[in-house]
């Protein structure tokens, strides 16, 4: 799948499929699954020429789920495509509270909010006394980083869409509510 999707981004940049998108025909995530779709079904087809051992039934070692339906390929792009925006929202969130003196705040944030899928969740006076803060300044802090966070995302997503109108289809399905 690395090799594939490597494969994929070198032949859309050399022949700059990317400049092919339209934003009046679809949202750009759509465009690009598309592509990403044709791409693999075209490498099936080479991989299966009789040239090549069409004949032959070849099974990769670490192909343990077998090939993916479109709806699962579609299912994992919107994961990962998430995850994507997450994480750039994440950086940007971590970086202004370093540029802002606000390090304290992206530790609770981090350890509250981020952390909390990897380890357990502390609780405010764990926080509290971890940073030497009272425990009512930890609400201050997640509710300013929470808040920061949310524009910092709307803020990634709207960088990665073309219009308004995919903008706001986009956070419709990244969030399932209306953009402000």
């Amino acid at each position: 799948a690395e090799d594939l999707a490597h494969d994929f981004f070198a032949q859309a940049l050399a022949r700059e499929w990317l400049a092919r998108y339209d934003p009046a025909k679809g949202r750009f995530r759509t465009f690009l699954r598309t592509c990403l779709l044709a791409f693999a079904a075209s490498a099936r087809e080479a991989a299966e020429r009789q040239k090549r051992g069409g004949t032959l039934r070849h099974v990769p070692l670490d192909d343990a789920l077998g090939i993916a339906s479109e709806d699962e390929v579609s299912a994992i792009f919107d994961r990962e495509w998430t995850r994507s925006v997450l994480t750039l929202a994440l950086a940007a969130l971590r970086e202004e509270c370093m540029a802002c003196d606000r390090a304290s705040t992206w530790e609770v944030f981090d350890s509250y909010d981020v952390g909390a899928e990897t380890h357990e969740r502390p609780t405010y006076d764990v926080l509290a006394h971890r940073l030497g803060i009272p425990p009512t300044q930890v609400t201050n802090y997640l509710n300013w980083a929470r808040r920061r966070f949310r524009a910092h995302v709307l803020s990634t997503v709207r960088d990665l869409t073309s219009s308004d109108t995919e903008y706001r289809e986009e956070i419709r399905a990244l969030t399932g509510a209306a953009a402000p």
